[in-house]
């Protein structure tokens, strides 16, 4: 029995309509295997825009394909075990910046697609709709923002006649200063916007010319200007300065290491160093220098990879004869979680669920023990669901029942939580779960006693 926490944070994670396709068997990734509490917020990647509404892409997307059933139905069907999950349409996409040309450009064509997007969304079971526009320069800057307020107010319109829940509007957006302040009517677009998921990944990469970690939680000695600002944030930082209220602010999460070329065999003095992008390549994602998550697991464990720490930036390198990988772990997602709570964001999203050790089978250490599915995505969520549960536990009446021989009944709604709790926690591969199990014991011990 799953018991519904009352969400604080959000947890985003994007679903890929080609990671089912993937050449390889085991990089596939179908919705049948997401847990449906996994996630408070699943974004189907890609729709296409076309004709001022909005597509389904991919020949699976409606249709069998490759012996596969089509997938919005099979994605859908998350929400009959999860009804409080949310699943978002994602259009858009890097390369593809020109498909919102058209439907922003006046206000007849932001109505028109604002109408198509509910009959869309509607058809096909969507949530809402997420705006991946990479990236709006200074011209469409206005007309962006007024599309956002177009659709927000259709969108209330038409929930408000059905009846029924608004959809939601979610935008995934640039970190960089340059491009905020270019592209973006801050203030209007975090107005009307439900979410708001900064891409505070790809800070580095072959452009750079530079070794540095692409997603780093914050800068480190040394670093001097525009590299200072290359850092998660650095990058939240530059939103918040531009007015938008931090609960719409979601911090972004790589499923995915980007590798370089390093001299020297201490990769923590790496930083800085020219440096070209690694020849490694994915056999996974058929891509050069870029790895999952799972990957990287893998070389660690049977291909001599060994990790390192980078205390400053408070994030992970594997690196082994040269090769320089910079990517997020259990140990830097749960840091930024932990950041995102002190900083007071809405939540995390990661990019993307099928680059995740969806399958537990590659960061298995212990071949013994219970394989634990989604690490990057279960750290986010350990983190998360900690304060959450933290209310829940603290609000919820505690009554009790004190039998002959002193023992202690408690009522079902408290036992159903605590249950789950140890059973998450004898499942975690971290010994702060059981901790926080103990710790909510004494909660009640306390309660009850006084």
């Amino acid at each position: 029995m799953s018991y519904n926490y009352d969400v604080k944070y959000s947890r985003v994670c994007y679903f890929t309509n080609w990671g089912v396709h993937r050449s390889m068997k085991e990089a596939r990734l179908r919705p049948e295997d997401i847990p449906a509490d996994l996630c408070t917020h699943i974004f189907y990647a890609f729709a296409s825009i076309g004709g001022l509404t909005l597509q389904a892409k991919h020949p699976n997307d409606l249709n069998i394909y490759q012996g596969e059933q089509p997938l919005y139905p099979r994605i859908m069907k998350l929400k009959e075990k999860n009804p409080d999950l949310k699943i978002l349409i994602s259009c858009g996409g890097w390369g593809n910046s020109g498909e919102f040309d058209s439907i922003a450009s006046s206000e007849s064509s932001r109505e028109t697609f604002s109408k198509n997007a509910i009959t869309f969304c509607r058809q096909h079971g969507f949530d809402g709709v997420d705006l991946d526009w990479e990236f709006p320069s200074s011209n469409h800057r206005e007309n962006f923002g007024l599309l956002t307020r177009t659709m927000h107010r259709a969108f209330k319109k038409e929930a408000k006649k059905a009846k029924t829940d608004r959809l939601l509007i979610s935008l995934a957006v640039a970190a960089g200063e340059v491009l905020v302040k270019q592209g973006y009517d801050v203030p209007v677009l975090c107005h009307y916007v439900d979410l708001i998921n900064v891409m505070t990944y790809d800070l580095y990469g072959s452009w750079t010319n530079k070794i540095g970690h692409h997603s780093a939680l914050f800068h480190r000695r040394g670093e001097k200007g525009l590299e200072r600002d290359l850092n998660t944030n650095s990058s939240m930082y530059n939103w918040i300065k531009a007015g938008c209220p931090r609960d719409r602010l979601i911090i972004g999460i790589p499923g995915y290491g980007r590798a370089f070329i390093a001299s020297g065999g201490d990769p923590l003095k790496a930083y800085g160093e020219p440096g070209g992008v690694s020849s490694i390549s994915s056999p996974y994602l058929g891509e050069s220098g870029l790895l999952a998550f799972y990957e990287i697991c893998k070389k660690e464990l049977s291909e001599g990879f060994k990790r390192y720490w980078h205390k400053e930036h408070e994030i992970s390198i594997s690196f082994k004869d040269g090769t320089w990988i910079g990517y997020d772990d259990p140990e830097s997602v749960r840091n930024k979680c932990e950041y995102v709570k002190r900083e007071g964001f809405g939540g995390a999203m990661i990019w993307a669920l099928d680059m995740d050790d969806f399958s537990g089978k590659f960061c298995q250490k212990n071949r013994k023990k219970r394989l634990k599915r989604f690490p990057l995505v279960n750290a986010m969520k350990q983190v998360f669901e900690y304060d959450e549960i933290t209310t829940q536990i603290t609000t919820l009446p505690i009554q009790s029942t004190t039998l002959s021989n002193g023992s202690i009944l408690l009522d079902e709604e408290i036992q159903t939580l605590l249950d789950q709790m140890f059973e998450e926690a004898s499942s975690s591969s971290s010994s702060s779960s059981l901790s926080q199990f103990y710790f909510f014991l004494l909660i009640i011990f306390i309660i009850l006693t006084t």
